[in-house]
């Protein structure tokens, strides 16, 4: 771990954990803990299945997946990672603070780097009988610069499953340099602008809509897209696809949590919301398909996200801007089941006369995500990559932004 410019700490070990989800004439229990003991193990499957027989029956509730064969299975570990040890973690970090010092000495720097090899199992009564191994390395870093009165600061990240996807050094020296650039921001006036999500941006508003079309938050009328399925819900540019099965990619995998087969599924297709995103409850619930989107708690998660792309760059959707606004890292955060949109745009620049003219401050935007999708005019042919996320940047046009406190 870095804090203030100085590696604090490093360790390195295992953990071995357990869970275990029980149903009983519809009930369900479910315990975790940490180590394998068999008195441990016991215990938690007794007080799981306690739990189940005094739970209120869901009548929901069909059955738990059955075992069935990946068509494909991606590659998701690497033994060069193997080879890793404390001392390359050490390493990264400490080049990384030495770049970001060599952009400004007295930066301030935090984050972390980190390697981790997995190796998981899974067994279920429907016969279900499954092992993966898995590898990711990864390191973030915050820097903050001060100069007087006017202070910067800015965050990057990188991650990989496989060590010739991951470039451990850079990141210090990038975020320092932001940080810099992020300095004498200044206010705004309220009003209509354009706004441009570059890519770490535009992927948050991406990944919140993906996580909306949770089909058990639908079924139970919390997401934005209950009853609008088929319907228009963004400008024909934008098409989603959550693509679980790409070889080395962050969140890939051949099974999901539950056992069921991954499958890759277009959640949003020319601008219309065709497919909600499935677990073995959920699907039955509904009669249709498992998409193999289950977590072993019961939950429903997306997994790599491909967004279909667009014609121009980045700076060219920039360069068409006389009036907006740019941000580079946060998200519109919108309330998922209303689409209400209030949030501070913190890492932020003016755009004026198609250029990054300043950073601004105290902004936030307002409005319903409905309408902000459905003014969507441009996506970027270019993109940040990150494995199996292609992140391109998006421009919206007449979004509502003001001054805080105004």
């Amino acid at each position: 771990m870095v804090d203030k410019s100085a590696i604090k700490s490093s360790q390195s070990g295992g953990e071995r954990s357990f869970s275990i989800r029980v149903f009983v004439d519809g009930g369900m229990g479910f315990a975790s803990t940490n180590g394998l003991e068999t008195h441990v193990v016991e215990t938690l499957v007794d007080r799981a299945i306690a739990q189940a027989r005094i739970a209120t029956p869901d009548p929901n509730f069909v059955a738990l997946p059955s075992p069935e064969v990946a068509p494909y299975v991606p590659t998701v570990f690497d033994p060069q990672v193997l080879t890793l040890g404390p001392e390359d973690a050490i390493r990264w970090a400490s080049e990384n603070i030495r770049e970001a010092k060599g952009v400004y000495p007295e930066v301030i720097v935090s984050g972390d780097v980190g390697v981790r090899v997995s190796s998981r199992v899974m067994a279920s009564s429907t016969g279900i009988m499954l092992d993966r191994k898995s590898t990711s390395v990864y390191s973030g870093f915050f820097c903050i610069v001060k100069e007087d009165d006017a202070v910067g600061s800015f965050a990057d990240h990188a991650g990989a499953r496989f060590l010739c996807d991951f470039v451990p050094t850079g990141l210090g020296r990038k975020a320092t340099t932001r940080a810099m650039a992020y300095r004498h921001a200044r206010k705004i006036q309220t009003g209509k602008t354009t706004l441009v999500l570059g890519p770490m941006a535009a992927h948050g508003l991406f990944a919140g809509l993906v996580h909306a079309a949770n089909a058990e938050s639908i079924q139970r009328n919390r997401s934005i897209f209950t009853g609008k399925m088929g319907e228009s819900i963004a400008p024909e540019l934008l098409t989603i696809t959550d693509n679980g099965i790409i070889d080395q990619g962050l969140n890939s995998a051949a099974y999901d949590g539950e056992g069921a087969v991954k499958k890759i599924v277009t959640v949003i297709d020319r601008g219309r919301f065709v497919n909600p995103l499935h677990n073995s409850y959920s699907a039955f619930k509904a009669g249709v398909a498992n998409t193999g989107h289950g977590t072993r708690t019961r939950g429903i998660s997306h997994s790599n996200l491909e967004i279909e792309l667009g014609d121009k760059t980045e700076a060219q959707l920039i360069a068409e801007v006389k009036d907006g606004i740019y941000l580079e890292i946060g998200s519109l955060d919108p309330d998922l089941t209303s689409g209400d949109i209030s949030t501070h745009l913190d890492f932020a620049f003016k755009i004026e006369n198609g250029e990054l003219a300043y950073p601004v401050t105290n902004t936030m935007v307002g409005g319903n995500l409905h309408e902000v999708l459905m003014n969507i005019d441009a996506i970027s042919s270019d993109y940040r990559y990150e494995p199996g996320n292609k992140m391109p940047s998006v421009r919206i046009r007449d979004v509502q932004v003001s001054s805080a406190g105004e």
